[in-house]
């Protein structure tokens, strides 16, 4: 199985012998029993059957194996030892999939109460490479290819760009392959999947007040809103050149117009229905857009190297209740266009001299507007913020010629954990 991290005797019954088994247990006589695990998403049952020298429960699909009465290591094995394990062993076997690069057979992974899923744009052009991981924060487990292990190898498309959680699903965005697919939660299950043939979708943003989902269209410079039952287009509007990222205040819809570097807006619309409100003027290329705690809304622009002047990147602070510019921090480079806010702070990534893969990490303490350069070193594609924990998390595309990188920091900028993932990690959400 593709697996990150801490594996689990309920989870690796195809890598290794579960734990218990290496250091021994206590025997019992033989029994059968019937436990009934409670999650958020209700009842996982497992059923176990005892023998004298050994435990076979099944969880679902899962298999766990304890030998019982065994002393630590596997020297000292009885002969009835040998054989339970050598029987598991076989029958452990048999459940895994043959081919190890199709679809895990064991891969009905048990509900995660708390976890973190990481969108994968993979390479351009690929038409399976968008992909999706999910972290467990309790287990310590990083699960790969969870879509392709629910669904027999079905891919979600190529490039993902966004994703979004909301009750008990999940929609998730293709730009390449230019459609939603939404995932049932905690299964993992394909629900929908509707493609929009040229409109090279980008982001989006839901609406649970009017059940829509308002999506950017990158190169057709406007807005679709989507039922969120069918997914069907109800409503459009043009705004400036190449939307990408959005942020949703009430009934006001603020969009990034960036133009690669060549617009500067950020337009104001009305969402019942779509209609221009109004469009304030911030700096070059602005692409992404955040809300801070205090309810601000910050707008991280690029700037753009390559014009003439050579124009910086910045970060502007926008007022929902008055609907102006408040602020701004200018740099004196470019920046990557990816922002965060949480505990007090928003922070955005910079550029890498000589990478086009993203760079450091800059923090602007809300309050006082003060601003801390490369409080994080390294050349980061994306970034968030979880602010159920605290938790920062940067993803590093290993410039698309490897697995990808995740790291997580503690609110204090410490180092929590460093995670492979898959080729191109772009987009998190929380699971709470």
């Amino acid at each position: 199985m593709n697996m990150v991290g801490r594996e689990t005797s309920e989870s690796s019954a195809c890598i290794k012998p579960p734990r218990s088994f290496l250091r021994g247990s206590p025997g019992r006589p033989s029994s059968w029993g019937f436990v009934v695990r409670l999650t958020p998403w209700g009842p996982v049952a497992r059923l176990s059957l005892w023998g004298p020298v050994a435990r076979l429960s099944l969880w679902g699909s899962l298999v766990e194996f304890v030998l019982r009465g065994a002393p630590s290591g596997l020297a000292g094995l009885t002969a009835a030892h040998r054989a339970a394990f050598a029987l598991a062993v076989s029958v452990a076997f048999l459940s895994c999939t043959k081919d190890p690069s199709g679809p895990d057979e064991l891969s009905n992974i048990l509900p995660v109460a708390k976890g973190v899923y990481v969108l994968h744009e993979g390479n351009y052009g690929d038409a399976s490479g968008a992909r999706l991981a999910l972290y467990d924060l309790v287990l310590d487990t990083v699960y790969t290819d969870i879509v392709e292990r629910a669904n027999s190898g079905l891919h979600l498309g190529s490039t993902g760009d966004d994703m979004v959680l909301f009750r008990d699903k999940i929609y998730v965005l293709m730009s390449g392959s230019e459609n939603v697919v939404v995932l049932s939660r905690p299964g993992h299950q394909v629900l929908q999947s509707v493609y929009y043939p040229g409109s090279v979708p980008h982001a989006m943003v839901i609406d649970s007040v009017r059940r829509r989902i308002y999506v950017t269209r990158l190169y057709k410079n406007s807005i679709i809103a989507l039922d969120l039952t069918t997914l069907a287009v109800v409503d459009s509007v043009t705004v400036g050149a190449n939307p990408q990222e959005m942020a949703l205040v009430g009934d006001d819809l603020y969009v990034c117009n960036s133009g690669y570097g060549l617009a500067n807006t950020v337009s104001i619309l009305s969402v019942s229905p779509l209609a221009t409100r109004g469009t304030l003027r911030v700096g070059a290329g602005p692409t992404g857009i955040v809300r801070s705690d205090d309810g601000a809304l910050w707008v991280s622009c690029t700037g753009n190297p390559y014009g003439t002047p050579s124009l910086p990147g910045g970060v502007y602070k926008i007022d929902p209740a008055t609907r102006t510019v408040q602020d701004s921090i200018l740099f004196t480079e470019a920046l990557w266009g990816s922002i965060a806010a949480g505990d007090g702070a928003v922070y955005v990534l910079g550029v890498t001299p000589g990478s086009y893969y993203g760079g450091p990490v800059h923090r602007i303490q809300t309050a006082s507007k003060t601003l801390a350069q490369s409080v994080i070193a390294g050349t980061f594609y994306a970034i968030a913020a979880d602010r159920a924990s605290g938790d920062l998390y940067l993803a590093d595309a290993k410039s698309f010629g490897a697995q990808g990188e995740v790291r997580s920091y503690t609110s204090a900028l410490t180092v929590k954990k460093v995670m492979q993932v898959q080729r191109g990690p772009a987009v998190f959400a929380f699971a709470r």
